[in-house]
């Protein structure tokens, strides 16, 4: 086989056909209170699973959780829509998602409710970054920043959550 042949059969697209798709959506409002709110969803074709998280953004405290399994494969699946309770009093800062995964994962919750809130508190924390200095939820002013400058305001709350703030180098 020449090199041409090999290029030429790694340039061919293989028939792909779609089996299955899963979406999370997330979407954060500011409310007139001044309160974050954030209404997710999680669906494929199994499952329609709402959850909505009410936080306090002075506090970052969770006042309200509540979730919904509208589509579900399982009679028993709704029964654990109630665990979203316990997310309540969580606050959004490090050793959250262990929290949330013993409140609400493992063999007495739902992988799929564990996997949305997890995605939606990691949404907001991004909301919340600058917001204890003084700039707004998911603030325009935070982020037109100089990227110096946004670093040094979010390092302490970001230490070790990816490579950019690795206290080590990556």
């Amino acid at each position: 086989m020449t090199t041409k042949d090999i290029h030429n059969k790694f340039e061919r697209i293989p028939v792909k056909n779609l089996v299955s798709k899963r979406d999370i959506g997330i979407e954060a409002f500011e409310l007139e209170n001044g309160y974050l709110m954030l209404e997710a969803t999680f669906l494929d074709p199994y499952h329609l699973i709402r959850l909505n998280l009410l936080i306090d953004p002075k506090t970052r405290t969770i006042m309200t959780a509540k979730s919904e399994f509208a589509n579900h494969p399982h009679a028993m699946c709704p029964k654990v829509a109630i665990k979203a309770k316990l997310l309540i009093g969580l606050k959004i800062e490090r050793g959250i998602t262990k929290q949330i995964m013993s409140k609400i994962g493992g063999s007495e919750g739902c992988v799929h409710l564990r996997e949305l809130a997890l995605e939606t508190i990691n949404f907001a924390a991004t909301a919340l970054i600058g917001y204890n200095e003084g700039f707004g939820l998911m603030s325009r002013d935070f982020n037109i920043l100089d990227e110096h400058e946004k670093y040094k305001l979010s390092k302490s709350l970001l230490k070790n959550t990816c490579c950019v703030y690795n206290e080590k180098d990556c």
